[in-house]
């Protein structure tokens, strides 16, 4: 029996966020963590970093094996890996296991933010895959919200390892509910089968496409501020400003609710904007672009509070257009699944490097804050350059569509 779309794009996004509450489970249980362990600080880092690494290579591998595999069955997969990274997680009598059972959710959530979207961009016809993919791109924000707030109640009840017993128990349920709702389309490029020759060739021209690597360029610069700011701007707060400790973590927290309204306002434009989605691209970056410059510019605790919620608005604009125009950019439908890894491993790749290469700007200058401002100048012409580069690409494209008819 065939599904409806949106039936199914529901259970999608719900998978998506039950992955993002698994990945940010860490931050809210490491203090507890730390002490049951024994661990510092470089070692609880370690947890969630691990998953980073994995995730920028699994991300590209996974976007890969969309062309020789079917996505739901590289989705199950995913989700079997968090399932079974989670369980052993909490078992865990020593931080060594632990780290190997985030390998695992590593493994699983490197594979999902390839595979999701890849499926989301073939239930849907061609034209009506803008809104869908938009609205995907909340997922993150929905699941820091949900984990950050309910292990607190987790933590209290059970202690800190609930949480890993909590979302094993979830992976269950999602793995069936995936395996029954999500059904690919029998008509779908992605779903039929070719030669392991035929399959080379398309990852070849995939591997070539200006425009694929132009988007993520802009989705790796988008990663690295998005990073920067949201680690280090308590203790910017903190340092520059004078902040209490507890003040700046409340108020920078504000940026999470900013990105889930910014994705819902996206979504919005983007189903009613009938104008160059290219050209759109570009104002976004700049946008951003902007606000990653003022960013370490705040020079009051008034300030704080509204800047990080316009800034979280800000802040989502750029992942809704690239996961809605990324199934357009890729050179052939077979490939769309290779273009979508790609630029997510650009925006994973970003997150690893931005804490640590802001970090060490500003170490390098004395906790000097104001270097801050120049580098993320720097970052944020890169993106700009990305995003006039997609646009010559698409343009360029166009262009020979039009000459071969």
């Amino acid at each position: 029996m065939k599904r409806n779309p949106n039936l199914v794009f529901a259970v999608i996004l719900l998978t998506a966020i039950c992955f993002a509450a698994g990945q940010f489970k860490v931050p809210p249980t490491l203090p507890a963590a730390m002490d049951d362990l024994g661990i510092g600080l470089a070692q609880g880092g370690l947890l969630m970093s691990i998953v980073a690494i994995t995730a920028i290579i699994l991300a590209l591998f996974g976007g890969l094996l969309t062309v020789r595999f079917k996505p739901k069955t590289l989705a199950l997969v995913a989700i079997f890996c968090a399932l079974l990274g989670n369980f052993v997680g909490y078992v865990a009598p020593s931080f060594e296991l632990l780290l190997v059972s985030r390998l695992l959710e590593g493994l699983g959530y490197g594979m999902q933010t390839a595979v999701l979207p890849t499926i989301i961009a073939e239930i849907y016809p061609e034209g009506k895959q803008r809104v869908p993919m938009a609205l995907y791109s909340i997922w993150v924000s929905i699941g820091m919200l949900f984990i950050f707030n309910f292990s607190n109640v987790l933590i209290v009840q059970w202690g800190w390892r609930s949480c890993w017993l909590f979302c094993g128990i979830v992976f269950i349920f999602i793995l069936a509910l995936f395996w029954i709702v999500v059904q690919e389309p029998a008509d779908s490029a992605l779903a039929q089968s070719s030669s392991w020759a035929e399959e080379k060739k398309a990852m070849g021209i995939e591997a070539r496409n200006g425009a694929t690597w132009c988007l993520t360029l802009v989705f790796t610069i988008f990663g690295f501020g998005c990073a920067a700011f949201t680690t280090f701007a308590p203790t910017f707060c903190i340092q520059t400003i004078g902040m209490d400790p507890l003040a700046a973590n409340t108020d920078t927290g504000f940026l999470s609710f900013g990105m889930l309204a910014g994705g819902f306002l996206m979504t919005a434009v983007l189903g009613i904007y009938k104008g160059s989605r290219p050209n759109l691209l570009i104002a976004v970056t700049v946008l951003t672009g902007i606000f990653f410059v003022f960013a370490f510019t705040l020079s009051s605790e008034g300030q704080v509070l509204p800047f990080c919620l316009v800034f979280g608005v800000v802040l989502q604009t750029i992942p809704p257009i690239t996961f809605a125009v990324a199934p357009e950019t890729a050179a052939m439908p077979k490939t769309v699944g290779m273009a979508l890894g790609i630029a997510t491993c650009g925006d994973h790749l970003g997150s690893f490097i931005g804490t640590v290469a802001l970090g060490s700007v500003v170490e390098a200058a004395g906790n000097d804050w104001s270097v801050a401002v120049p580098t993320m100048a720097v970052f944020s012409l890169l993106g700009i350059a990305g995003a006039i580069g997609y646009r010559h690409a698409m343009k360029k494209r166009h262009a020979k569509g039009a000459d071969a008819l």
